[in-house]
């Protein structure tokens, strides 16, 4: 019995220090990723298809702990053997934590949603699924709707979290 009540007050000690460096998904704060993406803008007609290239940064701050971000999104888009801007709104909502290493998920799946007006009357609407890599990346597929110019934009975008937050070192025992 005292055997027992000493493993129980061993683990509870070992437990609580590596909650406290678990990282939780959708943290309070900000997080500021840059995108690079690439792709196709097509109008899926007899007309070809242009390769697209985008870079956009997207800072996003937590609106609800553990489940949305909210943010905007300013960059440029290279279509058409020209370089436009690219600016407006993007949220995530977190679909799935992913696996769990030391009470921390190596990655989480995400719904993300923007509204993006261009300097050439583009008008998009869109989104699509994002997977997030630890605190480091982001990798997503994204399709946007151009219903001012009538095409769609599809694309792959990887992208890395600027300026993140140190993680606190393991207690020492």
């Amino acid at each position: 019995m005292k055997r027992t009540q000493q493993f129980i007050c061993v683990v509870l000690l070992l437990y609580a220090p590596v909650c406290a460096l678990a990282q939780s998904e959708f943290a309070k704060g900000w997080i500021f990723p840059l995108e690079l993406g690439q792709g196709a803008a097509t109008a899926f007609n007899s007309s070809p298809d242009l390769y697209l290239a985008t870079l956009a940064f997207s800072p996003q701050v937590t609106v609800v702990p553990g489940r949305l971000r909210a943010g905007l999104t300013a960059g440029g888009a290279f279509t058409a053997k020209r370089i436009y801007g690219i600016g407006g709104g993007r949220v995530s909502l977190l679909v799935w934590g992913g696996p769990k290493v030391l009470e921390s998920s190596v990655f989480n799946l995400q719904l993300v949603g923007e509204y993006l007006l261009g300097t050439k009357d583009q008008r998009l609407a869109g989104g699509g699924m994002a997977a997030e890599i630890g605190t480091m990346a982001t990798v997503a597929v994204k399709v946007h709707r151009d219903y001012a110019l009538n095409s769609w934009w599809l694309q792959g975008s990887l992208g890395i979290h600027l300026f993140r937050k140190k993680v606190a070192p393991p207690p020492s025992l």
